[in-house]
């Protein structure tokens, strides 16, 4: 077995995963959780998993689409509580649109927005982290250090595979979990 398929097998099971405790903190609140980091994240899940179909990717296409559904069900959740649900759910569609013209684009397109909207995801996140310290009720700890440890784990996939953009989100997005977990620790 290669590195690249350990370090991909390592990605796609902390991939499973990071996304749950995030979940399951969503079932009792969603206080201080970031809309556009969700609506960001199920952009960016759905974009990398039809990236990874584009390429034959089986490990990117299974490291991807769990984290899709986790971003589904926190949206879903959010949407409960939701002072303005139709704002949500034009989002939602809105995340359905732009990645379907993205695919049809074809594989430049989809890899760049990938890459694109899986480096900014948990900017709206951390910015409220920053601003808002006393809100982060539903922001999980565990759910940004996994997101961390994982991010490394594709960040070294995707040089040892020679796929730039598999790495290239991981630069920013590896950071911003980091300082989003630091700042949600010292909160709870």
């Amino acid at each position: 077995m290669s590195v690249a398929a350990v370090v991909g097998a390592l990605g796609v099971l902390l991939n499973q995963v990071f996304i749950w405790p995030q979940v399951r903190r969503a079932v009792t609140t969603v206080e201080g959780v970031a809309a556009l980091t969700v609506l960001g994240g199920l952009l960016a899940r759905t974009a990398w998993t039809a990236f990874g179909a584009s390429l034959g990717d089986v490990p990117l296409i299974l490291g991807n689409v769990t984290v899709a559904t986790g971003f589904l069900v926190i949206l879903l959740l959010m949407l409960r509580h939701a002072r303005r649900p139709l704002a949500l759910l034009a989002g939602a569609a809105g995340v359905g649109a732009i990645v379907l013209a993205a695919a049809l684009a074809g594989d430049l397109v989809l890899g760049w927005m990938a890459v694109v909207s899986a480096a900014v995801v948990n900017l709206p996140q951390m910015l409220r982290a920053l601003t808002d310290r006393e809100r982060l009720a539903g922001v999980s700890v565990l759910t940004y250090v996994l997101i961390a440890a994982a991010s490394t784990c594709w960040l070294i996939y995707g040089v040892l595979v020679d796929e730039p953009l598999i790495s290239a989100p991981h630069l920013l997005l590896l950071p911003t979990a980091l300082i989003t977990a630091a700042i949600a620790s010292r909160n709870h």
